[in-house]
Order: C-alpha cells, then structure tokens, then sequence
C-alpha cells in the first residue's frame, strides 16, 4: 500500500505543477494580479513568442523539411491505395476501372506465378516456396487483375493486401517505387495462404498524374498454413477481470482515469508464466497499465483459469514494465520480482501461491532518477543464487539533476541515458548492487531495452547481451572471476539501431549459442536514408543510419568469439516495428523458429496502406 500512496502523491504533485504553468503560462508571473477595477476576462495573459512544439509540427507535414522523397510518397499514396483495391477486388468492374486509371496504355507486370520454386518448408500444417527466376514484366495491363484472381488460388478474395512504400528513385527516363508487398486470405477450409515479396513499380508523371507502367517482382515467397486457435476467451472469459481489464482499449480507461494514476499510451506490459501455487501447472501474472491491478491467474486443470489476484495480494496498481517467477530464497517455489516505475519489488511466496512484499530486499535508492525498464536473470558467478540484471531507460519523468535527459545524444550512439544495473542474490531474496565490482559500470549511459543472459563462448558462465535504443548494443564476456569484459567491437555484434530485445539460441543445431537481436524496422526511415542524396558527406554515418532503419538481426556464433551477420541472407531481418522477439520451436520440428511481436500506435486514415 505503501508503494501506491507514494505513487499517487508524487503524480498528483506533478499534476498541480501542470495545472499551474497551464494556467500563468510560460513567461507569466504567479505574482500578475489585475488591476482595481479590471476583471481576468479583460486580461490578456502573455503568449510565448517561440512555439517549440509548433515549430515541430510544421516539421511533420512531407515537404516542410529537406527530404523531398516523403513530399513524393505521399504524391503516391492515392495511385497506390487504387492499386492496393485492385488486389483486394480483382472482378470488380469499379476497382478495375479505378487501375486503368493510374496506369498507362503499355503496362506491364510480372507473372505472379514463376517458372521455378525452392521448396523452403513443408510439413503437415505448413508449406512455404519460394519463387525462382523472375522473367521479365509480360502481363498485359488487360489481362492483370485475372491473373491476379489465377495467382492466388485456392482464394477466391483476399482479406488483406499491403503495400509498403521502402524506396523512391526518379531518373529522366525511368522511376521506379520499391515496395513490400503481402497479400493474404483464409481458404474456405480455414488455411491461411499468403502471398509476400518485394517488387519494383515503374512510374512517370503524365499531366501532372502519376502513371505505372512496369510491375517488377525481386522476391516472391508463398505460405500456406493451419493457423493457431485463438483460445484466450474460452480459458480467461469467465473471468470478471478479463471482461473488464483486459479486453476494453487502453484509450477506454485514458478518457475514464485520472491522469494522476499515471495510466500511459502503451497499454498492457506482457505477462509472466510459471507455477504460482506448486500444482504442476502455469499460471499467468498479466501487467496491466498503470492505475489498473496486475492480475494473477491460476491455471485449472481443463485448461481455463481463475483470477487470485487479490488473495494472492499481488494486484498492484503500479506502473509494471516487467514480471519473472523465479526461486529467489530457494525454498523451491516460484518468487516474483517485478520491475515498476517506482522501485524494484521483491515478492516472496509463501508454498501456498501468497506473495510477501519483502521490505527493503533492493537496496535504497538504487535506481536514483532513473527509470527501470526490464529484467534478466541468471546465477552469474555459479554460487547457486539468482542473480538479476536490471536495463534502464531514461531519467524518471525527464527530471534529473544530473547530465542526463530523456532525449538521446547524439540521436544514432547515444551516451546520456541511465545506468544499467546487476543485482547479486544474497540469499533470503535480498540483493546487492554488484554493478561497480563486476565492471558492468563502464559503457553503460546507454538507452537500454533489453538484456538476456547466454554461455556464448561455451566457458559454463552466463554472458549478457544488452539492447540498446538510440545506437549501440553491448556484449560482455563473463569472465568466471565475478567481471565481465566487453567484447563488442571483437564479435561484430555492435548493431547500431532501435534495439527493443534480445534472444539466444542455436538456431542452426550446430552446438553454440546465436543471437537474434529485434530492432525497429521503418520504411520512412528506408526510403530517406536510401536516396543517393542523403548525407554524401559523411559515408560512415549514412551506412549507420541506413543500417538503424532496416529492422532484425540474426548472428550466426562462428565459435572463435566472433559472429557473423546473417540477417539478410536468412531472411529473419524483416520484423516490422518490432519490440519484444523469442526463439520457440512452435512446429515441433527440432528446428528453432521465431516469434517477434510487433506494432505501432497511430491514426487510421483513408490513405492508409
């Protein structure tokens, strides 16, 4: 209880200060008081003469700032959401007439069906081809949307199609658009197909219109699969909780709650798995936004689950980023620690499934003005104890009497976030911070998402790997004595982006550990740092940034303490706006396959693709 009466009174501080410049204004003085006899409606309070806030919206509008190729993409957006119903209604009179219209008497397009296929997998449930050996654009403008229809049998329509603009070239002759593509449908059986690739579209300017006239394909790949069932209402449904927590948006409960809660823009924080009450079963520890109770739900035997967030009093209403079960006293049941806004918390279970606050289990203040972030644990120097390394972000709520600042600089290898930070298990669920005498001090202002514990050099101690936003990432070598070294640079594994997570596993069976590190990946960003005029004067940094906008990483352990960069040529590079990312062998195979959650928070619009 305490943790939440310090929560709400340090926001409804905040709130107060809010209120109050609101209402004087920057520049204004609280001491300003109307003259006798002048009422405040005849008052004009004064205006700040330079908008920062204004001055960037300015900058958001395509054209208002030096990259021209996004005054273009948006030029495109109508031509190619016409396209984008084309795919979805090939036999509809209107959307035909509509793609006659963006493209020119002589276009032409790439056979959707190629002469030769590279069988990539294939199993009961799931078959995947690629496609080999593109010929040259041969369809006929007429004879395109049925061979659209031909192209995706067994479908007969398609419930999704995508077109994701990635580059722009214009030439006097010849330009052309790069675009990711992905169509896709259900079968009347209830299989998934779809359609994905890469593909190039010709286009020229014909009375101030835009015209197609060539579709090129680069890369083609076709899937066909027996989806997973969605089961989520039928285990939690019965649940008052799940009806009234988890299913209303996190936009519901913004326009309910007060913002002194501090319920955020990013909704729920994932969830952890494991046996809350010792009868062999997983239970789920949901994190719920900030104002709302994290709820623990206790697995029954027929496979649906029964909420005991309150008896097991652990329904916190703080801010939560992150949850693992794990033996923190080694009384062989499953402990909680919990990463949340406020503090790092310590939850000891008692064998029966209750959970005891364990007071001043972290020591004082250790988090300072930052904000911790995520969690990862391993028994680092092998004496039987878990050990937890903790990633922070920025400085809590921006406010910081230090150098730090919630804006990273430079922007591409940021230096000025906030300390990381390795908690030694003392035994009893209490911890010291081991972040000075294990060397983990150095190099470590970055903007960290993410870590995960892993023997790279197959030496018996857990090596860590952070992901860093804003630049950047951090390998450091377990050194058995207690330290670690940073190895980086050695291993090739810098990976300078948007670094959101991290994962290991021996995705090739060759016996080591690989790494999969989960980025960002943008195609605005694609198609500005892809033009040939974006930062000429500086290779190094255009190659940097090239690198941060172009999404996943897969590192291939070549068993000298080095890796190699395979994320192109495996194809694991494309994850969209990816955050969190894992290696599960979901088929059952042998072989590990992965699973990146993605997504991003914006407005719908009718120039949406």
């Amino acid at each position: 209880m305490k943790q939440r009466i310090l929560l709400f009174s340090t926001a409804s501080i905040l709130l107060v200060a809010g209120v109050f410049w609101v209402f004087y204004g920057p520049g204004a003085s609280p001491e300003f008081v109307p003259a006798a006899g002048r009422s405040w409606t005849e008052i004009q309070l004064p205006t700040p003469s330079y908008s920062p806030v204004e001055k960037l919206r300015v900058k958001t509008v395509a054209g208002n700032d030096k990259f021209i190729v996004e005054t273009r993409e948006r030029e495109l957006r109508q031509p190619l959401k016409t396209l984008q119903r084309l795919f979805l209604h090939p036999g509809s009179e209107t959307a035909v007439k509509e793609y006659e219209s963006i493209t020119s008497d002589d276009f032409k397009a790439s056979p959707f069906k190629s002469p030769g296929e590279l069988p990539l997998y294939q199993s009961k449930e799931i078959r995947a081809v690629e496609e080999m050996g593109f010929p040259a654009p041969s369809v006929e403008r007429s004879a395109f949307p049925a061979s659209i229809l031909a192209s995706i049998d067994p479908l007969e329509v398609l419930t999704a199609a995508e077109l994701k603009v990635t580059g722009i070239s214009e030439g006097k002759e010849l330009s052309e658009i790069e675009i990711l593509f992905s169509l896709s449908g259900p079968s009347a059986e209830g299989e998934h197909h779809q359609w994905s690739g890469e593909a190039l579209l010709g286009w020229k300017v014909r009375e101030r219109k835009f015209s197609f006239f060539q579709l090129r394909k680069r890369r083609y790949v076709t899937l066909s699969a027996s989806p997973f069932q969605d089961v989520t209402a039928r285990a939690l449904g019965a649940n008052d909780s799940y009806n009234r927590i988890l299913l209303p948006s996190i936009d519901h409960f913004r326009s309910r709650l007060d913002a002194a809660v501090g319920v955020g823009v990013y909704g729920h924080n994932g969830l952890a798995v494991g046996d809350a009450n010792g009868d062999g079963l997983d239970d789920l520890y949901v994190l719920t936004a900030a104002g709302l109770p994290n709820l623990l739900y206790r697995c029954r035997q027929d496979g649906t689950f029964s909420d005991a967030s309150r008896e097991a009093e652990v329904d916190l209403l703080d801010g939560t980023s992150q949850a693992l079960f794990l033996d923190l006293d080694n009384d062989s049941d499953q402990d909680l620690f919990l990463v949340t806004e406020q503090k790092l918390v310590v939850l000891l279970n008692d064998g029966s499934g209750r959970f005891l606050h364990l007071e001043n289990a972290i020591p004082e203040k250790i988090t300072g003005s930052a904000t911790p972030l995520s969690a990862a644990a391993a028994d680092y120097d092998l004496d039987g104890l878990v050990d937890i390394h903790i990633c922070s972000y920025v400085f809590w709520r921006g406010g910081s009497n230090s150098a730090g600042t919630r804006l990273p600089i430079p922007y591409h290898e940021a230096h000025n976030g906030a300390a990381n930070i390795l908690l030694k298990n003392l035994g009893g669920g209490r911890f010291s911070n081991a972040t000075e005498t294990s060397g983990l001090d150095r190099n470590n202002q970055r903007f960290s998402f993410a870590a995960a514990w892993g023997d790279y050099d197959d030496d018996g101690y857990p090596d860590l790997y952070t992901a860093n936003d804003f630049g950047s990432n951090n390998l450091w070598r377990n050194k058995g004595d207690g330290t670690f070294e940073e190895t980086t640079t050695a291993a090739g594994v810098e990976d300078v982006g948007a670094g959101m997570s991290v994962s290991w596993e021996d995705y090739d069976n060759d016996g080591d550990l690989d790494l999969y590190v989960g980025n960002m990946f943008s195609a605005a960003g694609r198609r500005v740092t892809g033009g040939n005029d974006y930062k000429t004067g500086d290779q190094l940094l255009q190659s940097v940034y090239r690198r941060h906008a172009r999404g996943n990483s897969l590192f291939s352990n070549a068993k000298d303490g080095s890796f190699e960069d395979v994320s192109l040529s495996s194809g694991a590079w494309f994850g969209r706006w990816a955050w969190g990312s894992d290696f599960l062998d979901f088929n059952l195979d042998g072989n590990e396959d992965l699973y990146v959650q993605n997504g991003f928070l914006t407005n719908s619009s009718e120039h949406d693709l």
